[in-house]
């Protein structure tokens, strides 16, 4: 991912997850466990690195300027976090239940457009460029 701007990297993160999640769910409905497994795995890593960049180098900058959204953005990791074990443990059984992936796309959805709309536009213009440099790294390991 090249794109310039933190706000258009992890935009274009995000859709990246969001078509993960997309082969997953068709997976899923395929009934095929093997591709379920491998596609969940991906996910699960590369949304943890990306909650993680988050965490480590835009959060704390944003909690200065509003300590509030910046906390309600760290409990949404917390339950994308209880999330991602519980779904993970039942993908590994291959017992995961549509319902229960279906409410774990919508908080998804909902934490990225609520990112998207307040945190990444803040961050183009007030983070540092080694922060931004290091949230971009960190998404791509």
């Amino acid at each position: 991912m090249s794109d310039s701007t933190l706000y258009a990297y992890m935009v274009r993160s995000h859709q990246q997850l969001r078509d993960q999640v997309t082969r997953l769910v068709a997976a899923m409905q395929a009934n095929a466990r093997a591709d379920a497994t491998t596609l969940w795995n991906e996910l699960e890593h590369k949304l943890l690195n990306h909650m993680e960049a988050e965490e480590r180098f835009v959060l704390p900058a944003f909690a200065h300027v509003d300590h509030g959204e910046a906390t309600a953005l760290l409990r949404e990791h917390g339950l994308i976090r209880e999330a991602v074990l519980e779904l993970g443990t039942a993908v590994d059984l291959h017992c995961i239940r549509y319902e229960s992936a279906q409410q774990f796309i919508d908080l998804l959805l909902r934490h990225a457009e609520r990112e998207e709309r307040v945190m990444y536009r803040w961050a183009d213009d007030r983070l540092p460029p080694g922060l931004v440099q290091a949230a971009k790294a960190r998404v791509a390991a």
